[in-house]
């Protein structure tokens, strides 16, 4: 986009520099405006959705179905690994409640990168995974994975999860 962007910006300038000055000055204020967002530095939000997912972790790892949905906006969209797409609230509760049911459950994660879009109120962060629990037969079972969230910024500053999808590797 930035490839196409100044010229486009500089042809626009050319055109309109013999006509009105007070849209030349508008323009030039709107040009600088837009570079001031391409180069806005966003490594804060960065690291507050990176802070969240770990506090996330915390409530995993406390067992707290109340925690681990706190995390999400009320209309995310849940994609957890071997399940049905969870499209509300409801389900969403009802997932994660029964997996903390499970007998020798455990489940920790640790985020690896997060990014933020240009326009700083979307982010996305991926991680890995580490699940525990007993099996049908009560014999240990153990999984790694890993995952994608996409975050979204909410208006008192904090992050939520908008859209979560999980999925195992692959048995050894």
């Amino acid at each position: 986009m930035k490839k196409y962007f100044f010229p486009l910006v500089a042809a626009i300038i050319s055109f309109t520099a013999c006509s009105n000055p007070k849209q030349t000055i508008d323009l030039q204020k709107t040009v600088d405006s837009l570079n001031a967002v391409i180069t806005e530095d966003h490594s804060a939000e960065a690291s507050a959705i990176m802070k969240a997912d770990s506090a996330w972790d915390k409530a995993s790892e406390a067992k707290s179905a109340e925690g681990w949905l706190s995390y999400y906006t009320d209309d995310a969209i849940m994609m957890p690994p071997g399940a049905k797409v969870c499209m509300d609230k409801a389900s969403r509760e009802a997932f994660i409640k029964n997996m903390f049911a499970i007998p020798g459950m455990s489940l920790r994660f640790q985020s690896t990168k997060a990014e933020v879009s240009k326009s700083g109120d979307l982010g996305y962060a991926t991680g890995v995974y580490q699940w525990s629990s007993k099996d049908a037969k009560g014999q240990d079972y153990h999984e790694t994975g890993k995952y994608n969230e996409v975050w979204k910024k909410q208006a008192d500053g904090s992050w939520k999860c908008i859209a979560d999808i999980w999925n195992a590797d692959p048995q050894q």
